[in-house]
């Protein structure tokens, strides 16, 4: 049975570097000390080690938001991104090796073999994503860098655009990097949080928002960041407004732009021709709706392909909207003809608030390769019968899903007969919601550990040390949890945005 998809060169090299980083521990009322955890002893309390204290210090557990270690890297990330999702809310990666009506039986690189009740899992990912992964983070702010239409090049003007800078109502704000997360919470919106490169040709950027007072972001993605001729030949007399298509190519380039807002999106095109003349393509549907409220949080995924044009949107694992290259209509400077039909070389995707009072985070971002899947078994979950969805991205299933054998062929049961489905073939399964267990209240002390580059575990704290930490999950029992692919461990996350977010950081 293979293991899919291997950890990328990036992460290799971001784990030979994280034993050299601090970790950092972070207090309810915003303090937060630099240094190393040491472990966790009764009480609870966290034994911390800093330069500055002659001796370890223990503090409560009761007092502490989360720990963030080796600056959001893991040691040693986890070789698949297989995992399992359980009704509490937890996803313990790993391999499932047995499958039966009453038992999964998933091994683990952090806690070795686990037997888990069935109805406790409401999702087994056996290929998620769909391929390798080319970027996961945010686990450092220089992977990152910022530009404003005023100053596309960075927010420090470069030479001939000071008239810009002076006649600026105030220098555009910045992004500000904390834990695993960047965070927006200036007045005026504007600066666009940036990478590079990191998009295939066909890809997925999934990404967590959290918003407060109302949604208003726009995604850049398929970016080429080509110059216009206001770029370099241009010098802006006054601040470019950074609402608007003219600000958005001077920052991306040809690129992708989707906007959204707590109750509607919209998709364009930024373009730039031949002779470098600024542009925009805009959706010509205006029908897409979203249902999110002033103040919340949500998981974001497009899946792309640069070539064709086509795009589809996905919120919280539901289906939204999707576009095709005949979606957009030309709005080219002059019917100027020379505009590419698409974006054909564009690597790189940022985040820009383009509202004012609009504070947002963006957290937990993955760009892999896409595989074509239109859609997840999530959008097609009903009560009283299990989804498998294949790799393929064209089969999926509605039955019920038995036992996985000695073959490793995962034993289904469906309206036109009986099935055998390779687990290497299978992307996802969405158990029957009628037959899982209604998650029970978290237990006191209770913590969960983060691993990278994806999962999580919760349970009550027992005891641990730097490199393995004793829980007992409400699901699995006692566990003995090793740290070398953990990122955080968070001990008080209210899950009231109002009171998650730190102003000072």
């Amino acid at each position: 049975m293979k293991l899919l998809p291997l950890i990328p060169w990036f992460c290799l090299m971001a784990a030979a570097t994280a034993d050299q980083l601090d970790d950092l521990l972070r207090f309810n009322n915003g303090d937060q000390l630099r240094g190393r955890f040491i472990g966790l002893k009764e009480g609870p309390q966290v034994v911390w080690q800093n330069e500055d204290l002659a001796a370890p210090a223990d503090f409560k557990t009761e007092r502490i938001r989360q720990i963030v270690l080796r600056g959001g890297r893991p040691l040693k990330p986890l070789a698949t991104l297989a995992h399992l999702g359980l009704v509490n809310g937890d996803r313990f990666p790993g391999t499932v090796t047995a499958l039966d009506a009453d038992t999964l039986t998933l091994e683990t690189p952090f806690a070795g073999s686990l037997r888990i009740p069935r109805d406790q899992v409401s999702l087994l990912a056996a290929n998620p994503l769909g391929g390798r992964i080319y970027y996961q983070g945010p686990f450092a702010g220089d992977e990152w860098r910022m530009a404003h239409p005023s100053f596309p090049d960075g927010l420090e003007a470069p030479a001939g655009q000071e008239d810009a800078e002076k006649n600026a109502d105030e220098k555009p704000g910045e992004w500000a990097f904390s834990g695993s997360a960047w965070y927006w919470q200036h007045k005026q919106g504007g600066t666009a949080l940036i990478r590079d490169s990191g998009m295939p040709e066909r890809s997925i950027l999934r990404f967590e928002v959290a918003w407060k007072t109302r949604l208003n972001l726009a995604i850049a993605f398929h970016a080429d960041f080509a110059r216009s001729v206001a770029n370099e030949e241009e010098k802006p007399r006054r601040a470019i407004n950074p609402m608007d298509a003219t600000g958005m190519t001077r920052m991306f380039g040809n690129s992708y732009v989707l906007q959204l807002y707590s109750n509607y999106l919209t998709l364009f095109r930024t373009t730039v021709n031949e002779d470098g003349k600024p542009g925009f393509e805009r959706e010509h549907r205006n029908s897409s709706t979203l249902r999110l409220g002033d103040s919340g949080q949500a998981d974001i995924e497009l899946r792309s392909n640069r070539r064709s044009g086509e795009i589809s949107l996905f919120v919280n694992d539901e289906f939204v909207t999707q576009w095709n290259g005949m979606d957009l209509q030309q709005n080219r400077p002059d019917g100027d003809e020379s505009v590419a039909p698409f974006p054909d070389k564009g690597t790189g995707f940022g985040f820009i608030v383009q509202g004012d009072d609009s504070p947002a985070r963006i957290s937990d971002i993955i760009v892999s390769e896409w595989n074509g899947m239109p859609d997840s078994a999530r959008s097609l979950q009903v009560d009283d019968k299990d989804v498998v969805l294949m790799s393929n991205g064209t089969d999926r299933y509605a039955g019920r899903v038995g036992a996985l054998d000695e073959q490793g062929r995962i034993l289904f049961e469906g309206r036109h007969g009986r099935f055998q489905f390779p687990l290497e073939d299978v992307a996802e399964i969405r158990f029957a919601r009628n037959n899982l267990a209604t998650p029970g209240d978290p237990p006191e002390n209770n913590l969960v550990v983060r691993f990278g580059p994806i999962g999580s575990v919760s349970g009550q704290a027992i005891s641990g040390d730097a490199d393995s930490l004793d829980l007992l999950s409400p699901v699995a029992g006692r566990l003995k949890v090793l740290t070398a692919a953990t990122t955080l461990i968070e001990f008080n996350s209210t899950k009231l945005l109002i009171d998650d977010w730190n102003p000072d950081f």
